[in-house]
């Protein structure tokens, strides 16, 4: 009996934030916590020459910080194996220029999405629930 693996599609780039850092140890360390960052580090504590660290947004998507291609220009790129929802996206965007802007000021975050407001039923949450507890009370009286 053989296990044949089905090949896996490539990831999906959603989205790049490219600043520049000298990335020290406390810059890695403010953005492993602004991100929830994992960090991979080298030996002696220098950072690895490919991927620094991974955050995880959902389970199939991810910020991923790499080198750039000029010395001390880092990018954070946001990359998907699934089909995140687009308000999703933006949020882990904004997220990634926040904390590329406090190691970076010249990174500018994206505009917030004007999100619609939901639609609001036409009977509240409080009174549905009085309404169960009505006829409940009606069956135990025997009203009903």
């Amino acid at each position: 009996m053989s296990v044949t693996s089905t090949p896996t599609a490539p990831a999906i780039t959603l989205f790049e934030v490219a600043f520049t850092s000298a990335m020290t140890e406390r810059d890695l360390g403010m953005l492993a916590c602004a991100l929830a960052l994992t960090t991979t580090v080298g030996p002696a504590g220098r950072p690895r020459a490919d991927d620094l660290g991974f955050a995880r947004m959902d389970s199939s998507s991810g910020l991923f910080l790499t080198r750039g291609t000029e010395e001390g220009r880092w990018v954070i790129r946001g990359r998907t194996w699934g089909d995140p929802a687009p308000g999703s996206v933006h949020e882990w965007h904004v997220l990634a220029a926040g904390a590329a802007h406090q190691l970076d000021p010249s990174v500018t975050a994206p505009t917030r999405l004007k999100i619609p407001p939901s639609t609001i039923p036409d009977r509240s949450v409080e009174r549905l629930a009085n309404t169960r507890l009505t006829r409940f009370r009606r069956r135990l009286v025997g009203l009903r």
